[in-house]
């Protein structure tokens, strides 16, 4: 008996229903899911540095990166497309502990990451992207 409330037209449809919205769920989260973050080190911040990171996925719709760390003086971090003239964010980063993270739109498998030095002489960041 208690099979029979378990299975009734109402209990099905809800059972139906949850599957297609968690199966929607995992379909779109997929290609987020299926990319890696990409981390990069800034150990010696009065040097220039350039990175590289690329999506696994034919086309990519987000980059999303964030800067962390800390620097004794100013310096700037530019995330550009790969023909490097197309420039997609800047991150003025302060003198100080530095935390900084955004998420833009991006149509492009590659995209490159430049370190400029400022006034910055010591100190560390960690810059972590993900294309997808």
């Amino acid at each position: 008996m208690k099979w029979r409330s378990l299975f009734n037209a109402d209990n099905v449809a809800k059972l139906i229903i949850a599957f297609f919205i968690g199966l929607a769920f995992f379909l779109l989260m997929w290609p987020y899911w299926m990319e890696d973050e990409r981390v990069f080190e800034v150990a010696d911040p009065s040097q220039a540095y350039m990175f590289e990171d690329s999506s696994r996925s034919r086309h990519a719709d987000v980059v999303e990166a964030s800067i962390t760390g800390h620097l004794d003086g100013t310096a700037r971090v530019e995330i550009y497309y790969p023909d490097t003239i197309h420039r997609v964010w800047t991150f003025e980063l302060p003198a100080g502990r530095i935390d900084s993270s955004g998420r833009w739109d991006f149509y492009d498998r590659e995209v490159r990451i430049d370190y400029i030095p400022g006034t910055a002489k010591k100190g560390h960041l960690t810059i972590k992207t993900k294309v997808f």
